[in-house]
């Protein structure tokens, strides 16, 4: 929301994203207040996919070797960037990323709410920023 500081707008999401999906791990993943993550099937219940709900603000460019992702717009409209490519997302549209395809996205208006499907499941060593 407009007039929020980084902090106020993390525990805001935060608090958001466990009442919707209560018992599920949530975080700031980059500390920056921008990128939210909900794990709603966490990878380390089955290591071949997991799903995650997403509050995206700002993200960085990063691409995975082996993950491809599944995107579904939920609430928002996202601009998504793959590999110099802009692609115009609103809630409900899905879009898929493969491998080695350097992403980032950033919210239209306030905040983008995203599932993000991925196969294998996310790992910090397939998470490069680039």
């Amino acid at each position: 929301m407009q007039g929020e500081t980084p902090e106020q707008r993390s525990i805001r999401v935060i608090k958001e994203l466990k009442q919707k999906y209560p018992g599920k791990k949530a975080y700031d993943l980059d500390g920056r207040g921008l990128y939210f993550v909900c794990e709603v099937e966490p990878v380390e219940e089955h290591p071949e996919f997991d799903r995650a709900v997403e509050v995206i603000i700002l993200s960085r460019p990063h691409k995975h070797f082996k993950m491809t992702q599944q995107y579904t717009i939920l609430k928002g409209n996202l601009e998504l960037h793959v590999d110099g490519k802009t692609i115009n997302l609103k809630a409900g549209d899905e879009y898929i990323v493969h491998p080695n395809n350097v992403h980032w996205a950033k919210s239209v208006e306030d905040e983008c709410w995203v599932e993000i499907f991925s196969q294998p499941g996310w790992t910090q060593e397939d998470h490069i920023v680039i």
